[in-house]
């Protein structure tokens, strides 16, 4: 034995321990209070900085098969807070675009966001977290 199990090395299970930690602050502020799962909050979030996006970008972006997305959309619409509307460019195509109250909503949020992430960034130097998400966005991008 060399006195380090399998687990201390293993990438994986250090993510998945840190998502619960990230995950309960999510809940904690948005998820629960706002009834938005982590994924609708993303989409929410990344359509209010882009004003509009075509869904196969959106997929690309949240790393999300077109099934799921769409049942992501779906879920969203029904809520009151996007639309797809034609693009001008290519009627063929639609653009995601934020409902009055999806912009509500989303300006709302963004101020609690940014509270729940200097609470988790407390916990890393600033160097540390900047390092952090270079990695993670790093290991998230597509091989090659």
């Amino acid at each position: 034995m060399t006195g380090k199990g399998v687990l201390d090395t293993t990438l994986g299970f250090h993510i998945a321990r840190a998502s619960v930690v990230a995950y309960d602050a999510f809940e904690q502020h948005i998820g629960t209070p706002h009834g938005l799962r982590k994924v609708d909050f993303s989409l929410l979030m990344l359509v209010a900085e882009h004003s509009h996006l075509a869904p196969k970008v959106l997929a690309k972006m949240l790393s999300l098969t077109a099934p799921k997305l769409s049942m992501v959309l779906d879920r969203m619409q029904a809520r009151g807070l996007i639309d797809r509307t034609p693009d001008p460019l290519d009627r063929r195509s639609v653009q995601v675009t934020l409902t009055a109250e999806g912009v509500r909503l989303a300006r709302a949020l963004e101020p609690v966001a940014r509270r729940m992430e200097q609470g988790l960034k407390k916990r890393l130097s600033a160097a540390d977290h900047a390092r952090l998400i270079q990695l993670l966005s790093k290991l998230a991008s597509p091989p090659g």
